[in-house]
């Protein structure tokens, strides 16, 4: 009610001046505070009404401009937000009684109101209206509350029902009707007819579990299938409980019941799909375990092979053990296929980016291949341009991949006293960018022209390690190939190839490369100041054999060894070195919780050497704050450029 200063806010509406002046008698004698507001015409007081706040209205049914019952229907068209008295002369009950149920709140007949009965009318009047309010709402309220529930059982495929224990007649909401795929309301369903769409596995406990709730009046839920439309499977979930209806005092099953087929369908998909991850998992776990247990012993037979080579031995044994390099070399690209091709073909390779020399580079490659030409009768050349930047930045390992693939397949289908040859180049890009392009030409015997758009489809890769061939020699060379092209891509670059049959072939690569910073590196090979190195492995052989290589790169190289992460851990507390060398998998203390142990009290720079180069477990070793990592088996030259550029980013 909108007052001012308690007032109660009337309007009374009335042509004749003698019973206005009775209403005002009438309201004095009645006690209320009150203000009122007076017009003759209908119109008068409409304009009352839209420009003033107003509690209640005391309407005159006949007016100037408007006489009967029509008054007060024109009024409550307008007004109905304001509670309205009629006043009339006539004692008639019956238009009374119509004005009541049209909406007004109540009906006085002049001539037999007093004060006492206009107050109690006008009291009555808005305290019935504020009700009415309520009611409304109220009911408004719950309307919306009925449809946004019939919406949310739509959405959920959720639906009420109830059984009449004796006649097992069935009452379903539209929503059950649905389920069942069912027009709402185009049956009358009994127990019978629900059976009927039961999954005949399931009919008999779902028979059982009506017989229980009916025994024992306990809420039961349980899980079971329809088949409707006579093909479809749907996957329901059914509750229900006895119910005593006061009302027509009857016994009956209430419940409801929910589509799930969608819930259903989708844990599946997740059960198929996790157990497809673990497989992939199981199978990604073990190629590492398998590319542990072989590079580790790699590793220290390329380490004691560098050794061997700086030792005094005759011209004979410099031949054998530039044989050995290059078979431990084939080896190593050959495992490098073999682990990575499930990481290729999930599309999961990472980038190891880092500065290399390019000529040094495309030398190492010269020297693991030319043992295999000179066999094979052949004239291998090399050649790099002399404007290429000396320090370049990017995936060497992956290039030498790329690199040894295309050249194994040269060299196995290039005839006796045939040519070779290798160029590498460089296109200026933008910035400190350029595209350096690999060209291997060969006088093989050549490609088929059909063949070669075959060879470097996306998804030649998985399709080669598909097939089932005979001829594994071919099956070897396609997939060499595809490997190159896959990792060129990852790389950002481009494979092309050109050949003609018996007359040869030549296979381009091209890859962006960064040229590196020459401020980056200190000048010189080896450190120019003593250096302290802690190198944490486990296995005995690669013990030895990395402390040989480092003591013998220089003098002032000093290395110490523990067996594991956590005399690591100890003896650098103890000492304290300028590096630490160290390996992953290792008993006792793994290096991942050596390195984060030894990140709470120190920066010094960790190189991780491990077998296991997967981009897991790399991602692992630079959350745990390990600087650079190396997979083994590593070239010792690999290694003492991962030390002077660490090295020199610290002095830097």
């Amino acid at each position: 009610m909108n007052t001012k200063k308690n007032k109660t806010r009337l309007l009374l509406i009335e042509d004749n001046s003698g019973d206005v002046g009775l209403i005002k008698i009438y309201l004095q004698e009645a006690a209320m505070k009150y203000e009122l507001f007076v017009a003759e015409t209908f119109y008068e007081g409409a304009e009352i009404l839209r420009s003033k706040e107003v509690d209640l209205v005391l309407l005159d049914l006949t007016l100037p401009d408007t006489t009967g019952f029509k008054t007060l229907t024109k009024y409550l068209e307008s007004f109905s937000n304001v509670p309205v008295i009629v006043l009339t002369g006539l004692n008639n009950e019956i238009i009374g009684n119509q004005a009541i149920r049209a909406g007004a709140q109540d009906f006085l007949v002049k001539g037999q109101i007093d004060g006492k009965l206009l107050g109690r009318s006008i009291r009555y009047s808005l305290h019935r209206f504020k009700t009415q309010l309520k009611l409304r709402e109220t009911a408004k309220e719950l309307e919306i509350n009925k449809k946004r529930y019939i919406e949310a059982q739509e959405m959920a495929h959720f639906g009420n029902w109830e059984m009449d224990i004796v006649t097992n007649e069935m009452k379903w909401t539209d929503e059950v009707f649905r389920i069942f795929n069912f027009r709402p309301g185009s049956l009358q369903p009994t127990f019978s007819d629900y059976l009927k769409y039961v999954h005949i596995e399931d009919r008999a406990a779902v028979e059982n579990f009506f017989e229980t709730v009916t025994k024992d009046g306990q809420l039961h839920k349980m899980e079971h299938r329809l088949i409707v439309d006579g093909k479809n499977l749907k996957y329901v979930i059914l509750q229900a409980k006895v119910y005593y209806d006061d009302l027509t005092d009857k016994l009956l099953l209430v419940g409801v019941i929910q589509d799930v087929t969608e819930r259903k369908l989708s844990e599946k998909l997740i059960i198929e799909k996790n157990i497809s991850n673990k497989a992939d998992r199981i199978k990604e776990e073990a190629f590492a375990e398998m590319g542990f247990h072989i590079r580790t012993p790699l590793s220290s037979i390329v380490n004691l092979l560098y050794l061997l080579e700086n030792t005094r031995v005759s011209v004979a044994q410099k031949d054998y053990i530039a044989g050995l390099k290059t078979s431990v070399d084939d080896l190593s690209i050959a495992i490098n296929n073999l682990l990575n091709f499930s990481v290729l073909v999930s599309d999961q390779v990472r980038i190891e980016s880092e500065e290399f020399d390019i000529r040094e580079f495309m030398q190492r490659i010269q020297q693991v291949v030319k043992l295999k030409a000179d066999n094979a009768k052949l004239d291998l050349r090399f050649e790099t341009d002399p404007q290429l930047p000396t320090k370049l930045i990017g995936d060497p390992k992956k290039i030498t991949q790329i690199l040894y693939n295309l050249l194994d397949n040269a060299i196995k289908y290039t005839p006796e006293g045939g040519k070779i040859e290798v160029l590498a180049k460089g296109t200026p890009l933008q910035s400190s960018n350029i595209r350096l392009t690999f060209t291997i030409k060969d006088t093989g015997r050549g490609i088929p022209s059909g063949k070669i758009k075959d060879l470097l489809k996306p998804d030649r890769l998985l399709e080669i390690y598909t097939e089932d061939r005979p001829d594994s020699g071919t099956k070897k060379t396609q997939l060499g190939i595809a490997i190159s092209n896959k990792l060129s891509q990852t790389l950002g670059g481009e494979m092309h190839i050109e050949s003609n049959e018996k007359e040869g072939t030549t296979v381009s690569v091209s890859i962006p490369m960064t040229v590196a910073k020459q401020t980056r590196m200190l000048s010189g090979n080896a450190p120019e100041v003593p250096l302290k190195i802690l190198l944490v492995e486990d296995h005995f052989l690669n013990q030895i054999a990395t402390k040989k290589v480092l003591t013998t790169w220089s003098e002032l190289v000093s290395v110490d060894i523990a067996d594991n992460g956590l005399v690591g851990v100890e003896k650098f507390k103890e000492h304290g070195y300028d590096l630490i060398l160290m390996d992953i998998q290792m008993p006792v203390m793994n290096g991942l919780e050596a390195a984060r142990k030894i990140r709470e009290f120190s920066d010094v720079p960790i190189i991780a050497l491990t077998a296991n180069s997967t981009k897991q477990e790399q991602d692992k070793a630079f959350e745990v704050g390990i600087n650079d990592y190396l997979a083994k088996p590593f070239k010792p030259h690999e290694l003492y450029a991962k030390i002077m550029n660490l090295i020199s980013f610290v002095l830097n």
